[in-house]
C-alpha cells in the first residue's frame, strides 16, 4: 500500500469517525428531548386524571366527558387506573385497554412514579394511595410525530454520511497527491541522477520537511560520489602497483629465456624475480589489512583492554631492529596510579601496527634516522605524538596523505605503496580517536599527532 493511499484511508477514517460521533450526538439529543418531553405530557395527564378521579371524587363519567373535550389529545392516548389486584376501574376511551404487565405496574408501586416503553408506546405511572386503597394510573400513546421525525433525520444523516465520506475521500486524494508532490520529484530526479550524473544534486530548501530530505539526500550522495572516487582511484593505484612488478618479472623472465645463460646468470634473475615477488606479497599483504579495517568491525576486534605504554615500548624494540640507522626515543610522563588512565578499550595488534608505521615512516623520512614519541595521559584520553626532524610535508599535500596510495614528490624515491598513513588513519577511527599531522617547514619539524579517548563513544 503507497503512503497516498495510506494517508488517505486515515485521513477519510479521522474524519468520518468525528463525523459519525457528532451525527450520533445529534441523533441523542434529540430523541432524548423528544422523549422527555413527551413523557412530561403524558405524567401530567395521568396526574391529572388521578388528582380528579381519585383525590377530588369526580365522577366518572364527567371525567370521560371532560376529556373528550380537550384538544390536546395524543396520537392513541388512553388512561387506566389500576386497583390493587391490578384490575382496571376506569379508562379514558372506547379502545381495549392495552395490556400493561405486572412486573411494570409492580415498579410503578414500587418508586411511585416511573416512566416505561412498550414497543413503539410511551407510558407513564402515578401511584394513588387513598382511604380505600392503593391506585395507580397509567397514561400511554404513541409519539407517532417524535418517532417519524427521528426515522426522518436518521435516513438525512446516512446520506449525508456516506456523501461527506466519499467527498472526503475523494479531497483526501487529492490533497494527499499535493502534499506528496515534492516527494515523487524527489523520487524522479534520483532516478534520473544514478548512475552517470553523481556530481547533480537535489534542490533543498530547509523550510520543510521534504527541502531537508533533500539536503539529507544531497549529503549522501556526497558521501557515495566520494567513495566512488576512491574506489575508482583505489583499483586505478593497485593496477598500477601491481602491474610494475609484474611486468618486472615477465620481461626479466622473457629475456631470460632469449638464450642460454650461465648458473650465475639465471642466480642473478632468479633472485630479481623473488625480490619482485617479495613485493607483490607485502603489497597484497598491506591491501588486506586495509580492507579488514572498517567500521562495522569495531564491536569485533574492540575486545581488548590495550596498554599504550607497553605498546610503545614494543614498537620501539621491532622498529629498532628493522634497520641499524633507525632511533627511537620514547618519552613517558608520570604514569598515573590509576591502570585504567594506562590503557584503552580496544584491540592490541591494530594498534600496535599504526604506531608502528608512523614510528617506521619517521624514522625512514628523517635526517638522522631518528624519531621521538611522546606519550601524555590526560583526563579523557591518551595522547601520542610522533615526531621527526626532516624534509617537511608541502601545506597543499596535507590533505591528501591519508588517502590509499597516495605519494608525495619527497616520498616518492622511497620504497613504499602509499598504504601505510591511510591504515593508521583508519585504525584510529576505529578506536573513536583523532589522527592530525602537523609540518613546520622553518623548524624542518614533522609531528604526527594520535589521541585515543578512554570511550570510544566520547
Amino acid at each position: 500500500m503507497t503512503i497516498r493511499t495510506r494517508l488517505t484511508l486515515r485521513f477519510t477514517l479521522l474524519v468520518t469517525a468525528i463525523l459519525a460521533v457528532t451525527f450520533a450526538s445529534m441523533y441523542w439529543v434529540s430523541w432524548y428531548f423528544l422523549s422527555s418531553d413527551f413523557y412530561r405530557r403524558l405524567d401530567r395527564k395521568a396526574v391529572t386524571t388521578g388528582d380528579l378521579l381519585l383525590q377530588r371524587q369526580v365522577d366518572a363519567k364527567l371525567l370521560a366527558e371532560l376529556s373528550q373535550l380537550r384538544r390536546d389529545h395524543l396520537p392513541s392516548q388512553q388512561v387506566v387506573v389500576y386497583n390493587q389486584a391490578n384490575v382496571p376501574v376506569y379508562r379514558t376511551g372506547d379502545s381495549a385497554v392495552r395490556v400493561i404487565k405486572k412486573t411494570v405496574l409492580d415498579r410503578i408501586r414500587q418508586e411511585k412514579r416511573a416512566a416505561f416503553r412498550v414497543g413503539n408506546t410511551y407510558g407513564t405511572g402515578v401511584l394513588y394511595t387513598t382511604p380505600v386503597g392503593r391506585y395507580v394510573v397509567v397514561a400511554t400513546a404513541r409519539n407517532s410525530i417524535g418517532d417519524d421525525f427521528l426515522d426522518r433525520m436518521a435516513q438525512m444523516m446516512g446520506l449525508l454520511f456516506l456523501a461527506i465520506t466519499a467527498l472526503v475521500g475523494f479531497s483526501g486524494w487529492l490533497y494527499t497527491g499535493d502534499a506528496l508532490l515534492p516527494m515523487k520529484r524527489i523520487e524522479n530526479h534520483l532516478n534520473l541522477i544514478f548512475p552517470r550524473t553523481l556530481n547533480e544534486r537535489l534542490v533543498a530548501d530547509t523550510t520543510d520537511e521534504p527541502g531537508r530530505l533533500s539536503g539529507t539526500i544531497n549529503r549522501l550522495l556526497d558521501r557515495i560520489e566520494e567513495s566512488f572516487q576512491l574506489q575508482r582511484m583505489f583499483v586505478a593505484n593497485v593496477s598500477h602497483e601491481l602491474r610494475n612488478p609484474l611486468t618486472q618479472i615477465s620481461s626479466q623472465l622473457e629475456v631470460l629465456l632469449l638464450r642460454e645463460r650461465t648458473p650465475a646468470e639465471y642466480e642473478r634473475v632468479i633472485r630479481s624475480v623473488l625480490d619482485d615477488v617479495g613485493d607483490l606479497t607485502s603489497l597484497t599483504h598491506e591491501l588486506l589489512q586495509l580492507s579488514k579495517v572498517s567500521s562495522e568491525d569495531a564491536t569485533v576486534l574492540l575486545t581488548e583492554s590495550v596498554r599504550v605504554d607497553e605498546v610503545l615500548w614494543d614498537v620501539q624494540q621491532e622498529v629498532s631492529r628493522l634497520n641499524e640507522r633507525y632511533s627511537v626515543e620514547v618519552d613517558l610522563e608520570a604514569l598515573p596510579d590509576d591502570f585504567e588512565r594506562v590503557a584503552v578499550p580496544g584491540n592490541t595488534a591494530l594498534l600496535k601496527t599504526a604506531l608502528k608505521n608512523l614510528v617506521e615512516n619517521a624514522c625512514k623520512f628523517s635526517v638522522d634516522g631518528r624519531a621521538m614519541v611522546h606519550g601524555q595521559f590526560d583526563k579523557d584520553s591518551i595522547e601520542v605524538t610522533v615526531s621527526n626532524e626532516g624534509d617537511p610535508i608541502p601545506d597543499q599535500e596535507l590533505p591528501f596523505i591519508f588517502q590509499p596510495f597516495y605519494r608525495s614528490q619527497q616520498t616518492a624515491e622511497v620504497k613504499g605503496y602509499g598504504i601505510g598513513l591511510s591504515l593508521v588513519d583508519r585504525i584510529v577511527r576505529l578506536h573513536g580517536g583523532r589522527l592530525q599531522v602537523r609540518s613546520e617547514s622553518d623548524q624542518r619539524l614533522t609531528t604526527f599527532q594520535v589521541r585515543l579517548p578512554y570511550q570510544p563513544g566520547l
